[in-house]
C-alpha cells in the first residue's frame, strides 16, 4: 500500500472512531439521565427505619462471624503446615 492508501486508511479509521465516540457519549448520557430519573423518584422502600437498622446490625454481625471463622481456618491451615513441615524435617534428619 502506498502513501496515499495509508493516508486514506487513517482518515477512514479516524471517521469510524469519531462515530464510535459519538455513540458512546449518547449511551453515557442516556444511562446518566436514567440514573438521575431513578434517583429523583426517591426510595420506594417498604421497610421502616427500625427494620433497616436491624438488617444493618445483622449484616455487621454476620460479617464479623465470617471474619472470625476465616481467622480460625487460617490458624488451622498454619498448624497443618507447621506440623507437616516438622514431620518432614524429622523424617529427613533421622532417616537419611
Amino acid at each position: 500500500m502506498g502513501t496515499l492508501g495509508c493516508i486514506n486508511d487513517m482518515m477512514r479509521r479516524d471517521k469510524e472512531n469519531r462515530e464510535l465516540r459519538k455513540a458512546g457519549k449518547e449511551r453515557l448520557n442516556e444511562t446518566r439521565n436514567r440514573l438521575i430519573d431513578l434517583n429523583k423518584k426517591g426510595h420506594s422502600s417498604h421497610l421502616s427505619l427500625e427494620q433497616l437498622e436491624e438488617i444493618r446490625i445483622k449484616t455487621q454481625e454476620k460479617e464479623e462471624a465470617e471474619t472470625h471463622q476465616l481467622f480460625k481456618i487460617k490458624l488451622i491451615m498454619l498448624g497443618i503446615v507447621l506440623i507437616s513441615g516438622a514431620l518432614v524435617w524429622i523424617g529427613i534428619t533421622f532417616f537419611f
